[in-house]
């Protein structure tokens, strides 16, 4: 079903905020059975898309074809050119977007705040304790849209007007280069950026003026996403896709690598939202087990999102299409593998297929009413030098 064409309108000034990241929760569809086989609604087409980031008020798309350019659509279907980096189109590769609360680099130290952490048994050792590196923290009262692609990795704010660069990565500068993003939102990697390469399967910690390798994992990954706490015993973990072995990885705070699951040709993963926030924040409810809460966009309360690759068209699903999916990760595959389910005992279900070549999924970002330490669902997807 398309149901939104590709309708520009004035770029940010005209559209003003539009509430452009205001953070809020859709209320979830009625209940019922999910379809067998749920078919997406395609908001958009951008060519060759292989981003998304999205939360209750937009949704962000950028493709290989003109990465420099990041396209923002609203719940009423406008679609409009939120901003734009300084990458020569010459030099596009796969990259990735994540929404995550602004970054303030300087040397202030946050107090302890143990209800803004997943809960009480994170493994975070900071957990009830200070946050923070000493010289960078996430600003309180503002989000910013991280974008990284061609092995550049940039802040973008006031409603696109406003676009940093804060760091470079090493990469192998060919056009299958596939970076992936994440923000952890669960606080095991101390909230920090998380930025991965297919370029050696290298795997990094930002935290301003720090870059720090976690791990080289020597094999095309991509689409990074951090798991809830309740995800059995990779909560916590960083969670990605790894094309070429047909694998999704967990990755602990140490660096030990884990295979959660396999599905073939694996490009990105992502843990959808669907509970509210206790008193420990982060309630560990996901993936629409249920009929009530959740964070979704747009009158149509979506929920989960594709980029394909094959076509250009930016999908979504409705949170009634993820009921009895509950306390399950998404991976898509690439080369029409289809989208699959995922448990933390390494079980697959197929969720949908006839996908042709999917480049990222991703979900609807959920932040704390009272707090901008959220929930960075999704990354960047992957294609290898044979495409998605």
């Amino acid at each position: 079903m398309h149901r939104f064409g590709m309708r520009l309108v004035a770029p940010v000034g005209a559209v003003a905020v539009i509430a452009l990241l205001l953070l809020g929760a859709g209320t979830a569809a009625a209940c019922g059975t999910p379809p067998s086989q749920p078919s997406p609604t395609v908001l958009t087409t951008i060519p060759l898309i292989d981003a998304i980031a999205a939360n209750s008020s937009m949704v962000f798309a950028q493709g290989v074809a003109n990465c420099s350019q990041i396209w923002a659509i609203t719940p009423s279907g406008s679609v409009f050119l939120y901003a734009t980096v300084p990458v020569a189109n010459s030099a596009c590769d796969e990259g990735a977007l994540v929404l995550a609360p602004a970054l303030n680099c300087t040397t202030h130290i946050e107090p302890p705040q143990p209800d803004l952490v997943a809960s009480s048994t994170s493994r975070d050792s900071g957990n009830g304790g200070a946050y923070g590196h000493g010289d960078c923290h996430h600003n309180a009262t503002g989000i910013a849209l991280y974008d990284v692609v061609a092995g550049g990795l940039y802040e973008i704010t006031d409603n696109g007007a406003n676009v940093t660069q804060l760091a470079t990565f090493p990469i192998s500068g060919k056009p299958a280069e596939n970076m992936g993003l994440a923000y952890d939102q669960v606080g095991t990697f101390n909230h920090d950026l998380i930025v991965t390469s297919s370029y050696r399967g290298e795997v990094w910690l930002y935290n301003c003026t720090n870059t720090t390798v976690l791990v080289k994992l020597h094999t095309y990954i991509g689409g990074p996403a951090v798991a809830p706490m309740r995800f059995g015993a990779y909560g916590g973990d960083l969670v990605l896709a790894a094309k070429t072995r047909g694998e999704v990885l967990a990755i602990s705070p140490t660096g030990t690598v884990s295979i959660v699951a396999n599905w073939s040709k694996a490009n990105a993963v992502t843990f959808p939202s669907a509970g509210g926030y206790g008193q420990h924040g982060w309630n560990g409810d996901w993936g629409w087990g249920g009929c009530g809460g959740g964070c979704t966009f747009g009158p149509e309360h979506y929920a989960l999102f594709v980029a394909n690759y094959s076509s250009g068209a930016l999908e979504a699903f409705p949170a009634s299409d993820l009921r009895g999916y509950a306390g399950q990760g998404f991976v898509a595959g690439g080369l029409n593998q289809g989208i699959a389910t995922f448990t933390s005992n390494g079980a697959t279900t197929l969720f949908a297929s006839q996908t042709q070549r999917l480049s990222d999924i991703a979900s609807v970002t959920c932040f704390p009413s009272q707090s901008s330490w959220g929930h960075g669902w999704g990354g960047g997807g992957g294609r290898d030098p044979g495409g998605p």
